[in-house]
């Protein structure tokens, strides 16, 4: 006789806000991707520049080095703005790194306890670099201080890194809440967590 068991319950759905704050995450990490495609176009133009001289100088072609100015610049404002767009989605879908295995086995109730105990941290660490980049980007808009060889306002990176900064401030809040109902109704809310597969 085949026994049938059935399925493990689904991650319940989330609310307007929790739809709204996924949606939202979702076009950071998008836009985060863009930029990191852009850099990447932007460093493989310099190095080809600089290198494809070198490489048809066999062959009798002379041409001149087309290194892109600044490029090194670009690539470290754009890292950096990259790196705080990804953030969100980050957390929201509980891609962090975390020790699981003491807890992968406990019911969701308690399993939440410890997530909510992080998210605090998290909130914690991410309000505190979100008002760190906007004191940053205030110095910045009023100095208007300038990259070295473009001479590319800072200010406007550290505006796109504050965006995504206090996005990720929001997330982790909205993560704080979604850990209460979970203890609440010791269900999953939204993503589940990276052991729930």
């Amino acid at each position: 006789m085949m026994m049938l068991t059935a399925p493990a319950p689904a991650a319940s759905e989330e609310g307007f806000i929790g739809r709204l704050i996924a949606w939202m995450t979702e076009m950071f990490a998008l836009a985060g991707g863009l930029v990191m495609i852009a850099i990447m176009l932007v460093q493989s133009g310099s190095v080809i520049g600089r290198s494809l001289p070198e490489l048809l100088g066999f062959i009798g072609l002379k041409l001149p080095r087309l290194a892109i100015p600044g490029d090194i610049e670009i690539v470290q404002l754009g890292c950096g703005i990259a790196i705080f767009c990804f953030l969100p989605l980050c957390h929201y879908r509980r891609a962090n790194v975390l020790v699981e295995f003491f807890t992968q086995h406990l019911p969701v109730r308690y399993r939440s306890m410890f997530d909510l105990a992080a998210n605090l941290l998290f909130l914690l660490i991410a309000s505190t670099i979100t008002w760190q980049l906007g004191h940053g980007a205030q110095e910045k808009i009023s100095y208007w201080d300038t990259t070295m060889v473009l001479r590319l306002p800072e200010a406007y990176p550290y505006v796109g890194a504050l965006a995504a900064a206090v996005l990720w401030t929001l997330v982790v809040a909205y993560s704080c809440v979604r850990s209460c109902q979970e203890i609440a109704r010791d269900h999953v809310i939204g993503p589940a967590p990276s052991g729930d597969h």
